[in-house]
């Protein structure tokens, strides 16, 4: 791809880099205005999964929130697929939790709500994230509101990467967060993301992911075989705590 030029896009910084993507910040001459585009990069190109990936943003991005953020365009250059979304200032909530540490409980429950609504609808339309975590939910500068990013598109990122959209065994999502009814079974539904979700919750009101490994092969065995629980400390208030392991169950 061009230093310069993605599609019409004039390129104008870096705002961040995974495994098999690069996040751009760019200008728009044609509506003139900003906006993120995401370039994802394979190594083993292949025209038809590149097709279905354009397309299921395509459909992703009939779907509006106000927790979203959009998908304005989609296309190929150079033989990697890339998605353009309204560009957002502000950080990420796992930047967020590096840097800051757990967050109070009105904060965590205000956050989770707004995304969890954004989740219902989505579901309710046949949309599905399939890779909510931290890192893919950006804090508006502007208001402080969760605004949920990549909808509708990890289901095609599958390639080698843990923190990139793809697992080992063909699995689908980052591996902290994927559901246990998924490793084991490759059920595929809301309650993916319901799972994924309660343990966002839990992470943000203890700073620390739930599930952690020595490798992906054991992370993804203890997401299947160990229920989550609660710490003991801190102690999380108990209505929290519920619905968290409700999400979970």
């Amino acid at each position: 791809m061009s230093e310069k030029l993605i599609g019409r896009f004039e390129i104008r910084g870096e705002l961040g880099r995974g495994a098999q993507s690069v996040v751009y910040l760019a200008w728009d001459p044609q509506l003139q205005r900003e906006v993120a585009i995401k370039t994802l990069h394979f190594t083993r190109g292949d025209p038809a999964r590149n097709a279905e990936l354009l397309q299921e943003a395509r459909t992703s991005s009939k779907f509006q929130h106000p927790n979203v953020v959009p998908i304005f365009d989609a296309g190929e250059q150079d033989g990697d697929p890339f998605l353009v979304f309204e560009y957002v200032k502000g950080q990420s909530l796992a930047e967020l939790l590096k840097s800051g540490g757990p967050l109070s409980t009105v904060k965590a429950a205000t956050l989770l709500r707004q995304v969890a609504d954004a989740l219902s609808q989505a579901h309710a339309q046949g949309i599905i994230h399939r890779d909510l975590k931290p890192s893919n939910i950006i804090i508006d500068a502007l208001d402080g509101a969760p605004r949920v990013m990549d909808f509708g598109i990890a289901a095609r990122v599958t390639d080698a990467a843990q923190d990139a959209g793809a697992t080992a065994a063909g699995l689908t999502g980052t591996p902290a967060y994927l559901a246990p009814e998924y490793i084991s079974l490759r059920r595929i539904g809301p309650q993916n993301d319901v799972f994924a979700a309660g343990l966002v919750l839990l992470e943000m009101l203890t700073g620390q992911r739930v599930f952690d490994a020595s490798s992906i092969e054991m992370l993804l065995y203890r997401i299947a075989t160990e229920a989550v629980t609660l710490p003991a400390e801190p102690a999380l208030d108990p209505k929290l705590g519920g619905i968290i392991l409700r999400a979970c169950a």
